[in-house]
């Protein structure tokens, strides 16, 4: 039970996002349409892929979120933003101010891989914890729906969330300050500043951010979650041929933990129950132009994440309660560090924009460490391990004459000591009618490598299991897109398919207190996405986007019968999901968003990670926006949260945040 609680120690903002995100009008410059027609052009998606490709060409599921839409966004939280995309789940298995992970198209916490600048941040296998997560310097956001192993290898069996650190414009330098804050009306008071610069020449360029934010909950004990954000990019080109980026981001989360795995009244609150996570990422990559048609990148990064955990003895009778509340002096010490090592070569084999054919090939090389040191009631113990792995890819992107596009590649992944993985991928776009409607198919093999905590940790509640196997799915999806001409009308509807092998589950070891990790199971998951969005003039937009999903447990052995009965659904997973925004201007340079968004019925755990099934009920919630442009570069914004002041559940005896008001404003001189 202790490395449940320990492992899924994450946490989130207590302002609740909608689901539809903001948009931002496209500018003056980026088409020649009418104000009746304007849209902007797909943009370019370097995630997912190993060179940038448009994203209507993709063949698979994808979503971007520009500079523009994030500052309209008004939150500088990541799950602020994930949380409003199509086929995006952030679950708030604790309620707000807890734990929360991430999950795409129904998937599981590791499924999903998650990358700032190439960088992954999953921890080895996939365990990926979001806690105080901000968007400090961050450009854009690309979210890749669907299996990404045969790019990215283990943990991007769901799909693939990249944030990209903004690059400096040439020309003297630039600045933009925000500041914020907010409140609840039932605590929920937050607070967050930022300032990031930029400049340089056409042949070396800077950014560089800095962000703190702070955030204290909406229990009677504070989560006081607190973060530091410090983030720089250089950019050069010293010649024609030779280009050069370099990147780093320092990032200090600090937290304290008040709920329970029981909840937040069948039990009392913690007040000593606190984490901290220090990550810290580096990278540098080096471009180089052998020819115009034949390039060559190298990439060195290194990742290290340093997570804390303790708790004290609260003096709980367990007799009071009919089900576990662990209630110890324990605390947790878990270093983890990556280096990877990346190369990449790209051949350029057509001339014809209609007619090309793009061959991409390369190795990588990566590294991982961990120790875990636990002290308190239960003993101390220390375990210490790591590993490499190493992989081989190509890919091939072709444009097939003016209607065809395709996208095919492989990986061949060894992690040492588990066996070879071929990890092959396609995917296929048709513009059945050209510039109104395309059609869109992908199918892809993934795979994620067992945690090394999986495997080898062994302490007093744990028994490693060395013979792990690693989990597969095979996923298949198809969809349309179209456009009406003349309308500025665009929509996208997928549907998607996966099944899910192998299945890693902790679970209970015969005759004894402690718990291993065994290769379990079997699911399938399905279901629907769709997005539209439509400009009725540049300033007044619309958006709206859904998600259905349907999931089954085809197989449970091993499993507890009565928390994973064959032909139920999978916990945490809400069937639908959807969000929409309507964004219109005002006079006096003001102009509104007003947004909404469902949450559909999900099953979920009274005791978080096991105990009884129950049904939460589904949830609608509203707010808007205001902003005001008082001067050249001077923008303030007030904004409400679940305005309508719903009482809904993130989870079994975890409450949703109530009506909650922010004010902002943002300086860009």
């Amino acid at each position: 039970m202790i490395s449940r609680v320990v492992s899924a120690a994450a946490i989130v903002y207590v302002m609740v996002p909608t689901k539809a995100l903001p948009q931002q009008p496209p500018a003056a410059d980026s088409t020649k349409m009418d104000s009746a027609t304007a849209y902007t052009l797909p943009p370019v998606v370097v995630t997912g892929v190993l060179v940038p490709l448009r994203q209507d060409r993709l063949g698979f599921g994808s979503s971007v979120v520009d500079r523009a839409a994030l500052a309209a966004a008004a939150t500088p939280y990541a799950t602020g933003v994930l949380d409003r995309l199509p086929g995006v789940w952030t679950d708030e298995a604790a309620g707000p101010g807890g734990p929360t992970v991430l999950r795409v198209r129904g998937g599981e916490e590791p499924d999903t891989q998650v990358l700032f600048d190439g960088i992954p941040l999953n921890v080895s296998g996939g365990f990926l914890d979001l806690q105080g997560l901000t968007l400090t310097n961050v450009e854009r956001v690309e979210v890749a729906r669907g299996p990404q192993s045969a790019r990215y290898g283990s943990s991007a069996i769901a799909g693939a969330v990249q944030f990209l650190t903004r690059e400096g414009p040439p020309g003297p330098p630039t600045y933009e300050v925000t500041a914020d804050a907010g409140r609840a009306t039932h605590y929920g008071q937050e607070a967050h500043s930022s300032l990031t610069v930029g400049g340089g020449s056409p042949s070396l360029r800077y950014s560089a951010g800095l962000g703190v934010t702070y955030n204290r909950g909406i229990y009677a004990l504070p989560n006081d979650l607190r973060t530091e954000d410090v983030s720089l990019r250089l950019d050069a080109a010293p010649s024609a041929r030779w280009t050069a980026t370099g990147t780093v981001r320092y990032v200090d989360v600090a937290s304290k933990l008040p709920v329970r795995d029981a909840g937040v009244t069948r039990v009392p609150l913690d007040p000593n129950q606190h984490d901290g996570q220090r990550r810290l990422l580096a990278s540098v990559e080096l471009g180089f132009a052998a020819t115009p048609r034949w390039h060559h990148t190298l990439t060195a990064s290194e990742y290290h994440n340093d997570f804390t955990y303790s708790d004290q003895y609260d003096g709980l009778d367990p007799a009071q309660y009919p089900f576990f509340v662990f209630d110890a002096n324990f605390g947790q010490n878990s270093p983890f560090d990556r280096q990877l090592v990346q190369y990449v070569a790209t051949n350029d084999l057509g001339s014809a924009p209609a007619w090309r054919v793009s061959i991409s090939y390369g190795a990588e090389f990566q590294h991982e460490a961990a120790s875990d040191t636990q002290t308190g009631d239960y003993g101390d113990a220390y375990d210490a391990f790591d590993r490499t792995s190493s992989a081989g890819f190509a890919e091939v992107e072709s444009q097939l004459g003016p209607r065809l596009s395709l996208l095919a590649g492989g990986r061949l992944e060894h992690f040492q000591g588990l066996p070879s993985e071929l990890l092959p991928r396609v995917a296929v776009a048709v513009e059945a009618i050209p510039g109104v409607l395309s059609l869109r198919a992908a199918a892809g093999r993934a795979f994620k490598a067992p945690n090394l905590q999986q495997q080898f940790l062994e302490n007093p509640f744990t028994q490693p299991n060395p013979n792990l196997r690693p989990e597969t799915s095979w996923s298949w999806e198809a969809g349309t897109s179209a456009i009406v001409p003349g309308s500025g009308l665009q929509a996208y509807l997928g549907f998607f398919s996966q099944r899910h092998d192998n299945l890693i589950r902790t679970v209970a070891v015969p005759g004894t207190t402690q718990q291993t990790n065994a290769n379990l199971g079997r699911t399938t998951s399905r279901g629907v996405e769709l997005d539209v969005e439509r400009w009725w003039t540049p300033g007044v937009h619309t958006g709206a986007n859904l998600t259905w999903v349907q999931t089954d447990v085809v197989d449970n052995s091993g499993l507890p019968a009565d928390e994973y009965p064959v032909g139920s659904e999978l916990p945490a997973v809400p069937d639908l999901t959807a969000g929409a925004s309507v964004d219109f201007p005002l006079p006096a340079r003001l102009s509104v968003t007003v947004r909404g968004s469902v949450t559909g019925s999900q099953v979920v755990f009274s005791e978080r990670f096991s105990g009884q099934r129950v049904r939460l009920d589904p949830y609608t919630l509203l707010g808007a926006a205001l902003h005001w442009q008082a001067a050249a570069g001077v923008g303030l914004q007030l904004s409400v949260n679940n305005a309508l002041n719903v009482q809904y559940m993130t989870a079994y005896d975890r409450p949703g945040v109530p009506l909650s008001v922010g004010i902002g404003v943002r300086l860009r001189p």
